[in-house]
């Protein structure tokens, strides 16, 4: 994927009103839980310029987010992880 891609997704997720964060989960790299992955709801999450920031005030770079599914279906599988 080009380099803004996950942004962009993001971007979407939330600005266009076709869309609703709640039907979105991002899977990201988290050092420590079962098999090094966790996921959140698109709801859960504010979007910032190159980073997603949690409600429990984690904050997450891009380069980290592995995958976004939207409702059933994978928008987005970063490279390395296929």
């Amino acid at each position: 994927m080009k380099k803004g891609k996950v942004k962009s997704i993001l971007e979407s997720m939330v600005w266009d009103p076709r869309n609703n964060p709640k039907n979105y989960r991002i899977v990201f790299v988290s050092r420590g839980n079962p098999n090094n992955l966790e996921e959140v709801l698109g709801d859960k999450i504010k979007v910032m310029s190159d980073r997603i920031m949690l409600e429990d005030g984690r904050v997450i770079p891009h380069h980290r987010i592995v995958a976004i599914w939207k409702n059933k279906m994978i928008i987005y599988l970063r490279k390395d992880m296929i």
